[in-house]
């Protein structure tokens, strides 16, 4: 298992515990993906994740997928 990073994620969309819920079930299913914070109150996602099993850009194409308009803080 190699080193894991952490990125933040500013996203558009995101409005509410729902919406936060949804985020964080998505994407800590993701192989790689080891901790997801979410933060309505700034429309953050802090997502820690091992560049060597998954990359930057799937995470973003998942918040994107799911409704999030995604880039990195």
């Amino acid at each position: 298992m190699g080193n894991s990073v952490m990125t933040t994620f500013r996203v558009g969309g995101l409005w509410d515990e729902q919406g936060s819920k949804e985020i964080e079930h998505n994407l800590i299913q993701l192989d790689g993906v080891k901790e997801v914070r979410v933060f309505l109150e700034n429309g953050t996602v802090d997502v820690r994740y091992d560049p060597e099993v998954i990359r930057r850009e799937y995470l973003e194409r998942t918040l994107d997928s799911l409704g999030y308009s995604p880039y990195v803080r």
